[in-house]
C-alpha cells in the first residue's frame, strides 16, 4: 500500500538546506495494510526536521493516538494533511454559517465564504475580509451585512467600476440581497446562498488501502443525465423570476437595459420551438441560458415539468433535455472551521503556518454595525417567495469544490454517454434574454472536446494557468476516473523543471492520472523529455490500433458522431508549452489532429501576450501556434484578451486558422490554492466497482506474468472456485461445460481461448526454451479453474521421453524427470490420466481406451453433436410431465409417467407414496468435455532411436489423429505442443487446429523477458501479442516490508517505477501446488466426481 500525505511542520526553527522555512512536505508511505501509524511517525516528523524525541501528530485539530490509528484509515488516506507538534487551526463549519456568498464567476472563481452576521467588505485587498485577484475590482469594492434577523444587504464602498445586483447599479444606499441574487464587482459575479446550499453526499466506504470508495449514481439517476424528468424551473444561477414577464420561469434584471452584443456574438435564436441544437454544427462553441424553462410557439413558458436549456453545446443528433441533475453542493465535513470560508483555508493550508495576516482575512464574526430599521435600504425583493433554484447544466467553481468536499451527489456525474460528457465552461457572457429585452447575467460559454477534437488556450501565464486549472477541474469533478484519465506534458525549457513542477503540483493529486491501463510510471506525467517520449508513445498506439488506424488520419467526420466508437475511458492530454524535440511536436500535432477518433482530446496552452488592439486575434493565434505547434490542430481556441487579460474570445479553427470574430466572454480562473484543496478533496476517492463496460487500453506486454494474477486468483480458495464453477453451470452457452484457457497476459489484459466456441483444437509451436511445457500447464491449470471436475477432465500425455522438450517458462515445477514436464498437473483433480511415453504396454493401452472413449461418445450422441445433445438434455429436464388421471384400481396413484410421490385418494387427505413405489427416470449417462494436452507431439511422430517407447508411438498417434478428427462433435479437444509446426502440417493436429500459439525463441528482442512470449492466431487470422503465465514458480516471498517515508519528488513521477526483486520462496509451495490444493478443496465440496482415468 502506498498512500501519500502531506506534513507541516512545527512553528519556526527549521529551515530547508535552501534557508527556506520548511513548512510542508509531500510524502510517499509506503506499507502493508493495516500498519499502524506509530511505524512511521518518526519518519513524517523527520520529513519536516521536526528534532528529537516522541512525534506528536495532528489531523487538523485532532491528536491522532499512534498505536490506534491505522494508515490508509480516515483519516490517513491519499492526500490528507498532517502537522507535527501543534494542531492546525481548524478549518470552517458550513453547517453553521446563516449563509454564504460564493464566488461563481470570474478570473478568481470558486471562492466559498460564510457569514455568520456583522459586515464583511469585499475587494482587491489584502485587507478585505473576502479578497479577489479581480483587477477590476476596487481594493476596497463593497460591504455584505448580515443583519440579525437574517436579512442580507449590499453596501457600495465608493469603487471605480461599481456594484450591480441582479443588473442593477447600486446608488449610495446599501440594497436588499436575496438569495440567489447575483452580485457583479468588477469582472467577478458572486451568489448568495442561505442554508447550507446543499443538496445531498454520497454514500463512502474506506476499502483500507488509503482510498475511499463512493458509490456514485447512476445516467438517469440522482447524479446522472436523464432524459426526459421534472424539476423545478428557476432561474439562471438561482436568480428570481422576472416581474410581469408573463414567463414565470425565465429570471431577469429589474431594470436592467439590453447592453449591445459584442462583435462576434451570435445573434439570440429567433425562436425557442422546439430543443435547440448547437449554434454552429460541429463547432462545440456554445453560450447557454440554463434553467430556463423550454419555450412554446407562443413564447411562453412550455411547462415545468421538463426544463430545457435554449442553446445547449449536446451531441449534435441528440434533442433531448437535460433535466433531474441533483441540487448543487453537499454538507462538508464535520471539523471545518467556523469562521471564515473555504477560499481563505485553502490559501492558509497550502502556505503553511506562517501566513498570519492571510488567516485574519477569514474573520467574519465582527460585531454586526449595518443599518438598521425601515428605510435603511433598499428592498428590491420581490413580495412573494423565490422561485426553487434548479442545478446548472455547468456548475460553477464553488459547486465543484463543495462537490468534492462532501463528496456531493454530482461527483462524476457525466459518464460516456451523458449528453454533457467532456464539456466545459470557459467563461460567462451577459446574453439577452429569448422574447425579453432584460438580460441574462452571467450565461456560461461552454466547449465541447467531443465536437471539437482539441482545445487551445493562450494568454499571459498568470490567467492562463487559473483558465486551465478550471477546466481541468470540471473535467475531473464531473467524470469519473473509470471514464476519464488525465495526462501532463509539460517540458517547455523557457520555464525550469521547478517551476513547471511547482505549477502542475496540484494535479497529480486527482485519481484521474493514476496508470490504470499499464502505463510504465507512478502518474501520467511528463517533465523531461524522456517521460514525454513515454507517454506520447502509449498514446500513438491507440492510434495505431486497427480499429482506431480504420478511420483515417484526418477524418472530418465530426467527433461526436463518432462518439459511440470509443470503446475505451477518454484521455485528457494537457500540452503545456513547447513539447521540445522535433518527434514530440510532431506527436503533439498528431494527438490534436486525430487524437478524437480514439477518445483522446489534447488541451493545448500557449503562453502569449494578451490579445490586443496592438496584438490582434490573427497575431496572437499566429503567436500561440509558433509556441506550441499543436495548437493550430486545435479545433477551438480560446484567446486572452484586453489590457488585464481578464476577457476571453472563443473561436472556432478550420484549416489551421481562426474562423469568425468568435465569442467574447470573461474568462472563469481559479487560484493554485483553490486547486489545491479541489485535489486533495478528490485524491482518496474511487468509484465503488469497476469501470464496467469499458474495453481496456492497449498497454506494453510485462515481461513475466503470473498465471494466478491474470485468472484474478492472486488468493485461490475454495469459496472462489466454487462461485466461478457456479457461473459456468448457468452460462446458458456452455451446456456441456466451459473449456476456457487463459493464456497470460496480453495488451489489453488476461488472454483467454474458448476450445468449445474458438478451436476446437490448440497447437502451440516454439524452440527448446521457449517456454512451451509452461504454457501447457497454465491451460490444465486455467481449464480446471473454470468448471467443476464432473463436467470436464484432463489427459495429460508427455511425449518427449529423450529429454528434447521445450523446458518450462523459467524453469520447472522442480524434481521431474526428462519427458515428464506435465506430471506437476497431476494434482488437478481434473486430471484422471497421465501418460509417459517410455512404456510400451501402458501406450497401447492408452490408446485403445482413448479410441473406445470415443466410440462410446459416438455411440451415446448418435448423430447430434456435443453440444446439441447437451441442449437437448436440459430442455427434457425442464420439461414437466402431465399430471395423469387417478386410477381407480391403484386408489388414484399418479400415471405411469411416476413425476410425483403424492397420492390423492378420493378424500383431500394426502399422504406420502412409498418410497419404493415412485418411478423415477434413470439419468443419462454423464458425459463431459475431455481436452487431451499433449507435449512434444513431433516426438511421437518421430521418436528417436533407442526410445523406449517407440514401438508403441503409432498406436498412440492413430488415437490422437482421431481425437483431431471426431472431437469438435464428441467434446475432446486436443492442445498439443511442438518444436515446429512445419513438422505437423500434413497431420489432423496440423490441419484441423483452429488456434495456433508460435513462441519466441529465447533472447528476443524483449531484454529480460522470461520465456513464454509470444502470439496466438485464429482462424479469422486475428494475431494477439501475450506473455504466458506462469504457473510452477514458488509463490513470491511474503515476508512484511518495512514501512518506509520518502518525499514525493512530482517531476520523477513520470518515471518508471522502481521495482524490487521478487524473491521465490525457495522452499515453498508452487502456484500450480496452492491451485491444486484449493481445487481439490472445492471438489469435494461440491461432491464432483472425476472423469474415470483412461488407464
Amino acid at each position: 500500500m502506498q498512500i501519500r500525505l502531506t506534513v507541516l511542520g512545527p512553528r519556526g526553527g527549521q529551515t530547508e538546506p535552501g534557508g527556506r522555512p520548511a513548512a510542508a512536505c509531500d510524502v510517499l508511505v509506503t506499507a502493508p495494510a493495516g500498519t499502524a501509524l506509530a511505524a512511521v511517525a518518526s519518519g513524517l516528523a523527520a520529513a519536516v526536521a521536526a528534532g528529537e524525541g516522541p512525534a506528536v501528530l495532528y489531523a487538523e485539530s485532532e491528536r491522532l493516538d499512534l498505536q490506534r490509528c491505522t494508515l490508509g484509515e480516515p483519516p490517513l488516506v491519499d492526500g490528507a494533511v498532517l502537522c507535527v507538534g501543534t494542531p492546525a487551526e481548524p478549518g470552517p463549519e458550513l453547517a453553521d454559517a446563516a449563509a454564504q456568498l460564493h464566488v461563481v464567476a470570474g478570473p478568481d472563481a470558486g471562492g466559498v465564504h460564510l457569514l455568520h452576521g456583522g459586515q464583511i467588505r469585499v475587494g482587491r485587498s489584502a485587507q478585505a475580509d473576502v479578497p479577489l485577484d479581480d483587477p477590476d475590482v476596487s481594493r476596497l469594492h463593497c460591504a455584505v451585512t448580515l443583519a440579525p434577523d437574517g436579512r442580507v444587504t449590499v453596501e457600495d464602498l465608493g469603487s471605480t467600476n461599481g456594484t450591480a445586483v441582479d443588473g442593477r447599479a447600486l446608488t449610495d444606499r446599501p440594497v436588499r440581497l436575496a438569495s440567489g441574487s447575483l452580485l457583479r464587482i468588477g469582472e467577478s459575479v458572486l451568489r448568495l446562498t442561505t442554508g447550507s446550499g446543499m443538496g445531498g453526499v454520497l454514500d463512502t466506504a474506506a476499502d483500507g488501502e488509503g482510498h475511499v470508495r463512493v458509490r456514485v449514481a447512476g445516467e438517469g439517476a440522482v447524479g446522472g443525465a436523464t432524459v426526459a424528468g421534472t424539476g423545478a424551473v428557476g432561474g439562471a444561477w438561482g436568480t428570481r423570476a422576472a416581474e410581469g414577464s408573463g414567463a414565470p420561469g425565465l429570471p431577469a434584471a429589474p431594470g436592467a437595459h439590453a447592453a449591445p452584443a459584442s462583435p462576434g456574438s451570435p445573434a439570440p435564436p429567433a425562436s425557442y420551438d422546439s430543443p435547440a441544437r448547437p449554434a454552429a454544427s460541429g463547432d462545440g462553441v456554445t453560450q447557454h441560458a440554463y434553467g430556463t424553462a423550454e419555450w412554446g410557439a407562443s413564447g411562453g413558458s412550455g411547462g415545468a415539468e421538463s426544463p430545457v436549456v435554449p442553446r445547449q453545446g449536446g451531441a449534435p443528433e441528440a434533442e433531448r433535455s437535460r433535466t433531474g441533475t441533483p441540487a448543487r453542493g453537499t454538507p462538508l465535513p464535520r471539523g471545518l472551521r467556523k469562521r471564515g470560508g473555504l477560499s481563505a483555508w485553502a490559501r492558509r493550508l497550502t502556505g503553511g503556518r506562517g501566513d498570519e495576516t492571510a488567516r485574519e482575512h477569514g474573520a467574519y464574526d465582527e460585531a454586526y454595525d449595518g443599518p438598521e430599521g425601515p428605510g435603511a435600504y433598499e428592498d428590491w425583493s420581490d413580495a412573494g417567495p423565490l422561485p426553487e433554484s434548479v442545478p446548472e447544466v455547468w456548475p460553477d467553481a464553488a459547486a465543484l469544490l463543495l462537490t468534492a468536499l462532501g463528496p456531493g451527489t454530482r461527483l462524476w456525474e457525466r459518464g460516456p454517454e451523458h449528453p454533457e460528457a467532456l464539456a466545459v465552461r470557459l467563461g460567462t457572457v451577459d446574453r439577452a434574454a429569448p422574447g425579453q429585452s432584460a438580460l441574462l447575467p452571467a450565461v456560461p460559454v461552454t466547449v465541447s472536446l467531443r465536437e471539437t477534437g482539441a482545445l487551445g488556450l493562450a494568454g499571459p501565464r498568470e490567467r492562463l494557468a487559473g483558465l486551465a486549472r478550471s477546466v481541468l477541474a470540471q473535467l475531473a469533478a464531473l467524470h469519473a476516473p473509470t471514464d476519464l484519465e488525465i495526462v501532463l506534458i509539460s517540458t517547455d525549457r523557457a520555464r525550469t523543471p521547478g517551476e513547471r513542477a511547482a505549477e502542475w503540483a496540484w494535479l497529480g493529486w486527482l485519481p484521474h492520472l493514476r496508470p490504470a491501463h499499464g502505463q510504465d510510471c507512478r502518474l501520467l506525467l511528463a517533465y523531461d523529455r524522456e517521460q514525454a517520449a513515454a507517454r506520447t508513445a502509449e498514446l500513438l498506439r491507440r492510434l495505431d490500433e486497427p480499429e482506431t488506424a480504420a478511420a483515417g488520419p484526418g477524418d472530418a467526420e465530426p467527433q461526436e458522431a463518432r462518439g459511440p466508437a470509443v470503446s475505451g475511458p477518454r484521455t485528457v492530454v494537457v500540452v503545456d508549452g513547447d513539447p521540445g524535440s522535433a518527434a514530440l511536436r510532431e506527436a503533439a500535432v498528431r494527438l490534436a489532429r486525430d487524437g478524437g477518433r480514439a477518445g483522446i482530446h489534447v488541451v493545448c496552452l500557449a503562453e502569449t501576450a494578451a490579445a490586443s488592439p496592438a496584438s490582434p486575434v490573427t497575431e496572437t493565434y499566429e503567436a500561440a501556434c509558433s509556441v506550441s505547434p499543436a495548437f493550430r490542430a486545435c479545433g477551438a481556441v480560446a484567446l486572452l484578451s484586453g489590457d488585464v487579460a481578464t476577457a476571453l474570445r472563443v473561436l472556432r479553427a478550420a484549416d489551421g486558422q481562426p474562423a469568425g470574430h468568435g465569442t467574447v466572454a470573461v474568462v472563469d480562473a481559479v487560484s493554485a490554492a483553490w486547486a489545491q484543496r479541489f485535489a486533495r478533496a478528490l485524491a482518496p476517492l474511487r468509484p465503488d466497482g469497476t469501470g464496467g463496460g469499458h474495453a481496456r487500453v492497449a498497454a506494453p506486454l510485462p515481461q513475466a506474468a503470473r498465471l494466478l494474477d491474470e485468472l484474478g486468483l492472486a488468493r485461490a480458495t475454495p469459496a472462489s472456485l466454487m462461485a466461478r464453477w457456479a457461473a459456468a453451470g448457468d452460462d446458458a452457452g456452455a451446456l456441456g461445460g466451459r473449456a476456457w484457457a487463459v493464456l497470460g497476459a496480453g495488451a489489453r489484459g488476461p488472454v483467454v481461448v474458448d476450445l468449445a466456441a474458438d478451436g476446437p483444437h490448440l497447437l502451440v509451436a516454439g524452440p527448446p526454451g521457449s517456454g512451451r511445457t509452461e504454457l501447457l500447464r497454465s491451460v490444465a491449470a486455467s481449464l480446471a479453474a473454470a468448471e467443476r471436475p464432473d463436467r470436464l477432465g484432463v489427459v495429460l500425455v508427455d511425449g518427449g521421453v529423450d529429454g528434447r522438450d521445450g523446458g518450462a517458462a523459467g524453469g520447472t515445477g522442480g524434481g521431474e524427470r526428462p519427458g515428464e514436464g506435465l506430471r506437476a498437473c497431476t494434482d488437478l483433480p481434473h486430471v484422471g490420466t497421465h501418460l509417459a511415453a517410455n512404456d510400451p504396454v501402458r501406450m497401447r493401452e492408452f490408446a485403445q481406451s482413448l479410441t473406445a472413449e470415443l466410440k462410446r461418445r459416438a455411440e451415446l450422441l448418435g448423430r447430434q453433436g456435443f453440444a446439441e445433445w447437451h441442449t437437448g438434455r436440459a430442455v427434457a429436464g425442464r420439461i414437466v410431465a402431465p399430471r395423469g388421471a387417478p386410477d381407480a384400481e391403484a386408489g388414484g396413484t399418479v400415471g405411469a409417467a411416476g413425476a410425483g410421490d403424492i397420492e390423492v385418494p378420493s378424500s383431500a387427505t394426502l399422504r406420502l407414496r412409498p418410497p419404493g413405489a415412485v418411478a423415477r427416470p434413470e439419468p443419462g449417462p454423464p458425459l463431459a468435455r475431455l481436452v487431451v494436452v499433449v507435449d512434444d507431439y513431433d516426438s511421437l511422430l518421430a521418436p528417436a532411436l533407442g526410445s523406449p517407447g517407440r514401438p508403441a508411438a503409432g498406436s498412440v498417434v492413430r488415437a490422437l489423429d482421431a481425437v483431431a478428427r471426431d472431437g469438435e462433435r464428441l467434446g475432446v479437444h486436443l492442445v498439443a505442443a511442438v518444436r515446429g509446426a512445419e513438422r505437423v502440417a500434413e497431420t489432423e493436429v496440423g490441419r484441423r487446429a483452429g488456434l495456433r500459439v508460435t513462441l519466441d525463441a529465447p533472447g528476443g528482442e524483449v531484454e529480460d523477458a522470461a520465456p513464454g512470449r509470444g502470439v496466438l492466431g485464429g482462424a479469422d487470422g486475428r494475431v494477439t501479442a501475450f506473455q504466458a503465465g506462469r504457473v510452477t514458480g514458488r509463490i513470491p516471498r511474503t515476508a512484511t516490508l518495512r514501512p518506509t517515508v520518502v518525499p514525493l519528488e512530482w517531476d520523477r513521477m513520470g518515471d518508471p517505477p522502481t521495482r524490487r526483486p521478487v524473491r521465490e520462496l525457495g522452499n515453498g509451495p508452487t502456484d500450480l501446488a496452492l491451485l491444486a490444493s484449493a481445487l481439490d478443496r472445492a471438489a469435494r465440496e461440491v461432491s464432483a466426481d472425476q472423469v474415470p482415468s483412461l488407464l
